[in-house]
């Protein structure tokens, strides 16, 4: 792992409104921090982070006053978010609280570590947005459905690039319409 990958994390070279944004959402707390920068984009649907927001543009200065509300309003409600279910429901403890059990990295902690029963289709940080944001924190749950969806994505041939893409969008739109009581 090189120096500049490291540093690259360090919360006091963040771009001064990332920094800020941070620290509002979880005072005196940087693993949290670094969680809400370690986590993944998204799974196949939405982005994990509101919008168009990712910390890692440090010209887009999306925390100054003038910037959009809508995009600073979205941003603080998603760093408050609970663990969810596959409807957004809450379940649980934030979403970043360090006691919560997370994926291994150099640069956070975890009592619990989430390692993925599934490694050829599903990371460990897969794993943890499928068990955090789709299974409400139940690792019974989310181990059943990575391994079920790793399964037809195998079958499918779908474990890379643009199919898999397609395969897991599909797959949430299945997951989120059986939630709803809506599947046809």
């Amino acid at each position: 792992m090189s120096d500049r990958r490291a540093a690259a994390l360090a919360l006091d070279r963040l771009p001064p409104e990332l920094q800020a944004a941070l620290a509002l959402a979880w005072p005196g707390c940087p693993q949290a921090q670094r969680r809400a920068l370690l986590a993944p984009m998204s799974l196949g649907g939405a982005p994990l982070w509101p919008g168009p927001l990712w910390p890692w543009q440090p010209r887009a200065r999306w925390w100054r006053r003038r910037s959009a509300r809508e995009c600073r309003a979205g941003t603080l409600a998603y760093f408050v978010t609970r663990v969810s279910d596959a409807l957004g429901a809450p379940r649980g403890p934030r979403l970043f609280d360090p006691a919560q059990p997370f994926f291994a990295t150099p640069w956070t902690e975890a009592d619990v570590l989430l390692h993925s029963p599934v490694p050829d289709a599903f990371s460990d940080a897969d794993y943890w947005f499928i068990t955090q944001r789709l299974c409400g924190g139940q690792r019974e749950h989310a181990t059943r459905l990575a391994e079920d969806w790793a399964a037809g994505m195998r079958r499918d041939n779908a474990l890379r690039r643009s199919r898999r893409q397609a395969w897991l969008n599909d797959a949430l739109h299945r997951l989120e319409a059986s939630a709803r009581g809506d599947f046809l």
